[in-house]
């Protein structure tokens, strides 16, 4: 086999199921952070309670940025109404940033979905209390856009929940990964196929087909023993990013603790990454063993 055919079996690989899907996890953490760092700002604005919201409906204090949390108590096609058990305030739902928050995982939803959601379901809002037609309502703004994240548990496990569906999951696989793979695929099975006709180039054809099912060697021994070792590090870097980030929130001064955990999420993930290669790798040996085993044999 010659080397640029080998070559260009391994940038094939490198870069449909490699860089591309790789742009899709930027893509997928870049909006969760800026989600997790506004959520963690607007953590550390004030409750509106009664007392706030009757001098802000008298035309006192300004537009600030506050947070609600309470029931969906009526929808209409572009408003809420959101009550707990003092106050009922109107939130404003076009622009908003919408969530669902259900089994660890933050799905986004689009401001007119919220009429799938019955009333009585349970809401956060964080925004600006903003003054429109002679009332005050929660708005997005320009510089703020609204948050809104439906839940179904309690309270006080809203926070935790919500940072940690916000943090590290199993990104490899986003919105882009299925089409990049299909692609890397079909241009594997291409490459072998065009050299299927010249006898000489049967190893470029072995090696392209064997290609092919790269993205499953994960999933096979040996190489499963690096899997999952890799699926224990990623939980142990979630949960240092977790606590982090909840020491961050509620226990600001405790910096050190929450750098100490920030590098341990850091060093957990890189780690399981590592695996993650070594087992493709120990996959990608044995697979060569054998192929070689048979070409001696052939011989």
């Amino acid at each position: 086999m010659r080397i640029t055919d080998l070559l260009a079996i391994i940038g094939i690989l490198v870069f449909w199921y490699g860089v591309v899907p790789v742009v899709g996890v930027c893509i997928r953490r870049y909006h969760r952070t800026v989600f997790r760092q506004r959520f963690k700002e607007v953590l550390r604005k004030p409750l509106v309670d009664y007392e706030t919201w009757r001098l802000l409906e008298r035309g006192g204090g300004q537009d600030a940025l506050y947070r609600f949390s309470g029931k969906i108590e009526a929808i209409s096609e572009n408003m809420l109404w959101v009550k707990n058990d003092f106050l009922l305030i109107p939130v404003e739902l076009r622009n908003a940033q919408g969530f669902f928050i259900n089994d660890n995982s933050l799905q986004r939803i689009v401001w007119h979905r919220y009429a799938d959601f019955s009333e009585e379901t349970k809401i956060f809002v964080a925004g600006e209390l903003v003054q429109r037609e002679g009332r005050r309502i929660f708005a997005s703004t320009k510089k703020t856009p609204l948050i809104a994240v439906l839940y179904d548990m309690e309270e006080e496990d809203l926070v935790p929940r919500i940072i940690g569906a916000s943090r590290n999951k199993n990104d490899y696989w986003n919105a882009i990964t299925p089409y990049s793979i299909l692609i890397g695929v079909f241009s594997l099975i291409v490459t072998a196929v065009s050299f299927l006709r010249h006898p000489a180039f049967w190893l470029t054809v072995i090696t392209a087909f064997i290609a092919v099912f790269i993205p499953l060697f994960p999933f096979f021994p040996p190489g499963i023993l690096f899997t999952a070792l890799s699926r224990f590090l990623r939980k142990q870097s979630e949960a240092a990013s977790i606590r982090a980030d909840m020491l961050a929130i509620r226990e600001p001064q405790e910096r050190s603790q929450a750098r100490y955990y920030s590098l341990k999420a850091v060093i957990c993930e890189a780690s399981s990454l590592v695996c993650v290669i070594m087992g493709i790798g120990a996959n990608v040996f044995f697979v060569g063993a054998i192929v070689s085993i048979f070409i001696r044999g052939e011989g």
